[in-house]
C-alpha cells in the first residue's frame, strides 16, 4: 500500500508537470507576454533538469526550422530565471545562436563574449564569436581573442584566426606579420601561400620557394596550386625533376605528373613524355592525363595535330565543366578556390580534389 502510495502521487506530479509544459508551450507559441512568462516560471518552479532541456529540443528544433523568432521567444524566457548557473549558460549560449541565424549580431555578440572566460562554452563561445566576425568582417575583433584561441586546443579556431589576420592585411600586406602568422600557426595553410606570393610579386623568387615546399609537403594535395608558383621560383633542373618525380610518383598527383611530362618533352625526348604518360594511365587512368598525351602526340607531327585536334578539343569541353575543389567538411564542390567554404563557412576546408579525373 505504501508503494502503491509513493507511486500514485508520482504519476500525479507527472502528469502535472505534463499538463503544465503543454500550457506554458502554448504560451509561449501564441503569447509572448506574462503568460507564457508565468507558464515557464511555472515549469521552473519543479526544479527538472528534464523539462528544461525539453523546452531547449523545442527552441533548437525551431532554429533548425528557420523559425528564429520562436526559438528565441522560448530561450529569452528561459534566459529570464534563475537557473542553475551550468543550465543558464547553455541557455545562454543557446540564444546566442538564435540571434546569430536571426541576423543579430550585436545581441550574439554580447551573449556570446562573456562565455569566452568559461570553462565549459570557452571553446564553443569563440566558434560563435568567429562566426559573427566572419558574417560582419570584423577581423580585428576576431586577433583580439588571439590569446584565448592560442591556449584552446581547437585546430580550426586557430586556421580561422590566422585566415582572419590574412584577411586583416588585405589592402596592405605586412611581411613581417605575414613571417610572424606562418611561424605561430603552423596548422594554417594561406599565411605561407600570400607570404609566397607576397615573394613572387616582389621578385624575390628564392625566398618564395621555402614556404610554397612547406606547404606541399604538409598537404600534397595542394600540388595544383602550388606548382605553377614553383615555377617561377630558382629551381635547376635536377631539383624539378626530383620534386615532380615524387610528388607523381609516391603522391600520384596528375599536375605533378602532367608537368613531369613537359619536363620530359623538352630535356628528353617527346616518344620518353609519350611513354611515361602511357604507363600512368594504365596505373591511373585519367582524363586529365589522357588530355596531355593528346598534347604531346599532336606537337610530332603536323598530321597528328589536325588528327587529334578535334578530340582534344572535346576532352577539353569536358574538362571544362568537372568539378576542382571538395570541401572536405561538408561536401561542397566547385570549381573555384575559396578559403572559406561559402556552404559551412570552415576555413581552409575547400581543397583541390586528386585522383582519378583530379588534379
Amino acid at each position: 500500500m505504501g508503494r502503491n502510495s509513493v507511486k500514485h502521487t508520482e504519476l500525479k506530479d507527472r502528469a502535472s508537470v505534463t499538463r503544465n509544459l503543454s500550457s506554458g508551450l502554448n504560451f509561449l507559441l501564441t503569447d509572448p507576454g506574462r503568460q507564457g512568462h508565468r507558464a515557464v516560471a511555472g515549469i521552473a518552479g519543479y526544479r527538472s533538469r528534464h523539462t528544461i532541456e525539453t523546452y531547449l529540443a523545442l527552441a533548437n528544433l525551431f532554429r533548425r526550422k528557420g523559425d528564429w523568432d520562436k526559438a528565441i521567444r522560448i530561450h529569452e524566457k528561459l534566459h529570464q530565471l534563475k537557473l542553475a548557473k551550468p543550465q543558464a549558460q547553455q541557455i545562454q549560449y543557446e540564444l546566442a545562436k538564435d540571434y546569430f541565424s536571426a541576423g543579430l549580431y550585436d545581441r550574439a555578440e554580447s551573449l556570446a563574449t562573456p562565455l569566452v572566460n568559461t570553462t565549459r562554452w570557452r571553446e564553443p563561445a569563440l566558434k560563435q564569436l568567429f562566426s559573427i566576425f566572419t558574417a560582419s568582417h570584423d577581423w580585428h575583433k576576431a586577433l583580439s581573442l588571439e590569446t584565448e584561441v592560442s591556449n584552446s586546443q581547437s585546430r580550426s579556431l586557430k586556421i580561422a584566426l590566422a585566415n582572419m589576420a590574412v584577411e586583416a592585411m588585405q589592402e596592405q600586406p605586412d611581411i613581417r606579420r605575414l613571417q610572424q602568422l606562418v611561424d605561430n600557426n603552423p596548422l594554417a595553410i594561406r599565411p605561407r601561400f600570400t607570404q609566397a606570393k607576397f615573394y613572387l610579386a616582389q621578385e624575390q623568387r628564392d625566398q618564395a620557394k621555402a614556404p610554397l615546399l612547406s606547404i606541399i609537403k604538409q598537404k600534397p594535395q595542394w600540388s595544383a596550386e602550388v606548382l605553377p608558383l614553383l615555377q617561377q621560383c630558382d629551381f635547376d633542373g635536377e631539383q624539378w625533376y626530383q620534386l615532380l618525380s615524387q610528388l607523381a610518383n609516391k603522391q600520384h598527383n596528375v599536375t605533378a605528373s602532367s608537368l613531369l611530362a613537359d619536363w620530359l618533352a623538352e630535356h628528353g625526348s617527346p616518344k620518353a613524355a609519350e611513354q611515361f604518360l602511357l604507363d600512368k594511365l594504365q596505373q591511373q587512368p585519367s582524363i586529365r592525363l589522357f588530355q596531355k598525351l593528346l598534347q604531346v602526340r599532336q606537337h610530332q607531327s603536323t598530321a597528328a595535330a589536325e588528327a587529334l585536334s578535334s578530340v582534344e578539343e572535346l576532352v577539353q569541353a569536358y574538362l571544362a565543366n568537372k568539378v576542382l575543389y571538395s570541401c572536405r567538411n561538408c561536401g561542397f564542390k566547385t570549381r573555384q578556390q575559396y578559403w572559406l567554404c561559402p556552404s559551412c563557412q570552415q576555413w581552409e576546408t575547400v581543397e583541390p580534389i586528386t585522383g582519378i579525373d583530379g588534379r
